[in-house]
């Protein structure tokens, strides 16, 4: 794990009191100008459902997928804000399918929900997989679970949120949708100019904002030149912290300077819960970020990347089961091979590294 102490400014420029010391209300005034607001965010990637997963969760009555997220409920709980990449479909006028065209059923949604998560991000590129009906009936589940969708849908095209009165803003965009069809506009797409628009539009409205970014080369560790230069100009729009999501690995971080603050990006959370096999897929990352307003003031004070495995196991009812776990608890589960330890070890290890300046240089596109 690492957690990193900095400070940015998100929003306005800190006004010094005016108020005189024969003031009588001068205390009162300085008192409510030096009041802290603190939030805490816990960002996670990509939430994926494979047959394997959606047939391990039936039950006599329906579907159980609170189980899957048992092992960390806590953590996500205790966030005041819980964000995850949706990345599958619930269209209930359509058979149940895993890749490559996602559509899962409705119990989903709940399991998410109960989990303690608040805002799913459905810019990704399996969003449209059983059209718009999918994609509006996944968005209204969403809602009606008491979370809210971003990225997808014509009223979901951002969020703001009064969190412990400081106010936060999410926006979430995609480089691919697969090539599905969508209504103009439909989906929010990684299109420079309307990212900048949509940045532009909530600066003034919110205190800090969050940018979820699904792009990358899928089970590419490294960090491609062109996904650098991409999360940087989000942030250089005016994004307080970006992260990525679509690899199905996770990457690391940096702190990158825009010349006026310092912006925490993550080139990818990686799999938070999915089914697939290759290297790597099964190690992902939990962002935790604390954020606090003073007066006009808001900044990053501290993050965490957590790393975290998805335990995969024949259970004493002969089926196979899956619960993320902290990578920093694999050897408390004898099913985990001393391979598969040291590999998470090795991962674990390089994703709580921030990238080195050296490396951000090398990378740098002019």
């Amino acid at each position: 794990m690492i957690s990193l102490c900095i400070s940015l400014v998100a929003c306005g420029i800190k006004q010094e009191s005016t108020a005189e010391v024969i003031n009588p209300d001068a205390e009162v005034v300085e008192e409510q100008k030096s009041e802290v607001k603190e939030a805490t965010v816990l960002a996670v990637g990509d939430i994926m459902f494979h047959l394997p997963q959606v047939q391990e969760a039936r039950t006599e009555d329906g579907y159980d997928f609170g189980l899957s997220f048992e092992k960390i409920k806590n953590y996500i709980t205790s966030a005041d804000v819980a964000i995850a990449n949706f990345e599958t479909t619930v269209n209930e006028n359509e058979t149940l399918s895993g890749f490559p065209r996602f559509n899962s059923p409705p119990e989903v949604i709940e399991g998410i929900s109960r989990t303690g998560f608040d805002v799913m991000v459905t810019a990704n590129n399996h969003c449209m997989d059983t059209g718009v009906e999918g994609a509006e009936n996944t968005a209204a589940l969403i809602k009606k679970s008491n979370m809210k969708p971003v990225g997808s849908g014509e009223e979901n095209k951002h969020i703001l949120m009064d969190v412990d009165g400081i106010k936060l803003g999410i926006l979430a965009y995609t480089t691919s949708i697969n090539g599905l069809r969508a209504p103009a506009g439909y989906v929010s797409m990684a299109e420079e100019e309307q990212i900048k628009k949509d940045l532009d539009n909530l600066k003034g409205k919110c205190d800090f904002i969050i940018v979820y970014m699904h792009a990358g080369v899928e089970y590419y560790r490294g960090v491609e030149e062109e996904t650098i230069r991409l999360f940087r100009a989000v942030a250089d729009m005016g994004a307080d912290c970006v992260l990525g999501s679509h690899p199905h690995v996770a990457r690391k971080s940096e702190i990158y300077n825009t010349g006026s603050k310092q912006v925490l990006i993550n080139y990818s959370m990686g799999n938070f819960l999915s089914n697939q096999n290759d290297k790597y897929t099964d190690i992902g990352t939990m962002t935790k970020l604390i954020i606090k307003k003073q007066g006009e003031n808001t900044s990053l004070e501290e993050f965490e990347i957590i790393p975290t495995y998805r335990l995969r196991f024949k259970d004493t009812d002969g089926k196979t089961k899956r619960r993320i776990i902290l990578a920093s608890d694999i050897d408390n589960y004898s099913h985990i091979s001393e391979w598969e330890k040291q590999v998470i070890r090795e991962v674990k290890y390089d994703v709580t590294k921030l990238l080195s300046v050296e490396k951000t240089k090398e990378l740098e596109v002019e």
